[in-house]
């Protein structure tokens, strides 16, 4: 029998491949045009703070699994900027696609993330800390979320 953390080591290791193949083929769509959502601004905690902008990729219900909708978005951080504490409804990857990104999720630590890497959030928890690591340079992030159909993607921390 598999323990928890031997799970969320294997969980961990599938969600950076996830993230990368998500990655490439919201960029190809994206680049294509394509994706129901393209552009859309997202707001809502941590959606809407100054110098952090989240713009939805793609929205696509999964129809193996009732009920429930994939979304693809990007989060630009200008130099220096951040978000305020949220959570999110499902299950996140997030990889950053350029630049550098500290994030920290209930109940980890800190963590920096640079291009090329890659992070999984629980349902629920709360993201206390994702803000740009640099003063000087942009980042940006790639983020995959599964969640409940229509439901909002960023809510309040509790």
């Amino acid at each position: 029998m598999m323990t928890r953390r031997e799970l969320m080591k294997a969980m961990g290791r599938s969600a950076a491949v996830a993230a990368q193949l998500f990655a490439a083929l919201a960029l190809a769509q994206a680049a294509e045009g394509g994706g129901q959502q393209e552009g859309k601004v997202i707001s809502g905690p941590g959606a809407s703070d100054k110098g952090v902008t989240v713009r939805a990729i793609l929205q696509h219900d999964l129809p193996d699994v009732p009920g429930k909708q994939l979304s693809v978005v990007t989060v630009d951080f200008a130099p220096g900027a951040a978000s305020s504490a949220h959570r999110h409804p499902g299950s996140v990857v997030a990889y950053v696609l350029e630049g550098a990104v500290v994030s920290e999720v209930d109940p980890g630590k800190p963590a920096t993330y640079k291009a090329g890497q890659s992070w999984y959030e629980l349902p629920m928890h709360t993201h206390r800390i994702a803000r740009n690591a640099s003063k000087r340079r942009p980042a940006k992030i790639l983020a995959v979320l599964i969640s409940e159909k229509g439901q909002e993607l960023v809510l309040p921390p509790v």
